[in-house]
């Protein structure tokens, strides 16, 4: 097992273990291209943003081990800002509840790196920590007081995030579904259940946190043809995922145990990634990179959803949105491709208004510098 250090990480469990990490990352890679699943994902609904005035956007290159951060600019746009190196087969970012504390999970590497994003949006290092395994994602909780790690290995592991936004190892983990290369993280915005979906499986299974961050087991419920990451309404009444292979949307209610209990589903393209919602609740937008497009919905009162005006809505062509990241003044969205071919080479990051009902108004798009983003790999932050 890898122990915590600062700096770095310890060179024990090489060998096996890094080979599994190289193999994720390709297989990662691969299967983002032929529509089987990546490992998007972001924070759930209530928490995607982890404040509720942030300042930039973070993104990285999977197969660069490399972060930008853009500046979020009045009217919607976005402006580079600062990019830095943060290690090898980069799968996973997000962001802590104050906005400022940021993970980056390098799988080559076997760890997780801590940083902490100044004013001017540059990413000041605090540690890396090994997690046992592969970190191929993993979630914070909405609370502020757990990193819930699934380590490639077949567990699902709980960091506890210190108030200097470092990381513990709390001794516990649980098995997860036998999805070693595509477990989806993510947590409930009440901090109370954490749920993975299994791409190989093609299932959601539920935990309920107990005393110390420890996970107890709840029930298991089948989903589409490749599932990739979830995400719970703010009042924690629905969840909903996307399938990248059967191209669909499948809603659930949230029982009062914390299980799942299906509502239905909705077509909504090739390649569909990770659902986002907005801050209100009121509306879910999911990127089908197969089709160029975003497809938007209204979410009804019994969870059911209906198309939204207009919707799905044009990217700029030959440009494949694998992420959507929404301003939680539900005002902008951002979306991010896995490919810009025509943009003849690195990845885009294009910027959309919300209009007031509801439907996405093309504002302008953003260099990255980036080859590949894949994965959860976009947050905001500040």
């Amino acid at each position: 097992m890898n122990k915590q250090s600062v700096g770095g990480t310890s060179r024990r469990g090489g060998g096996p273990v890094r080979a599994l990490a190289a193999l994720a990352t390709v297989a990662a890679l691969i299967l983002g291209l032929i529509s089987v699943p990546s490992t998007a994902t972001a924070e759930p609904g209530a928490s995607q943003a982890a404040s509720s005035n942030p300042k930039f956007l973070v993104v990285a290159g999977t197969e660069m081990g490399k972060v930008v951060v853009l500046r979020l600019l009045d009217g919607g746009g976005l402006r580079k800002v600062s990019e830095q190196s943060t290690g090898n087969g980069t799968m996973s970012v997000k962001v802590a509840q104050n906005g400022r504390t940021v993970f980056v999970g390098n799988m080559l590497d076997q760890a997780i790196a801590v940083y902490r994003i100044s004013d001017s949006g540059r990413l000041n290092p605090i540690q890396k920590i090994g997690v046992g395994g592969v970190p191929v994602t993993f979630q914070p909780s909405p609370d502020g007081k757990y990193l819930y790690v699934a380590n490639g290995l077949g567990r699902l592991k709980t960091l506890r995030i210190t108030d200097s936004g470092r990381l513990q190892d709390t001794g516990h983990s649980v098995d997860q579904l036998n999805a070693t290369l595509a477990p989806m993280v993510t947590v409930d915005p009440n901090s109370k259940f954490v749920r993975v979906a299994s791409a190989f499986e093609w299932g959601i299974k539920s935990y309920r946190v107990g005393g110390g961050g420890r996970l107890i087991p709840l029930g298991t419920v089948s989903a589409g043809i490749t599932p990739v990451n979830g995400n719970t309404t703010p009042d924690g009444k629905f969840f909903y995922i996307a399938h990248e292979m059967s191209m669909d949307v499948r809603g659930y209610r949230i029982l009062k145990d914390g299980n799942l209990a299906p509502i239905g589903s909705w077509f909504s393209g090739p390649i569909s990634h990770e659902v986002q919602i907005t801050a209100d609740g009121k509306r879910a937008y999911v990127p089908n990179a197969g089709s160029f497009n975003i497809t938007g919905w209204n979410i009804g009162k019994n969870g059911r959803l209906t198309p939204l005006p207009g919707s799905p809505y044009a990217s700029d062509v030959l440009t494949m949105p694998a992420l959507v990241v929404l301003n939680p003044n539900d005002k902008y969205l951002y979306a991010i491709d896995v490919f810009s071919p025509g943009k003849l080479g690195t990845t885009h990051a294009h910027s959309f208004r919300i209009n007031p009902n509801g439907s996405l108004t093309k504002i302008g798009s953003t260099d990255l510098g980036l080859l590949v983003v894949d994965g959860p790999v976009a947050q905001l932050a500040g």
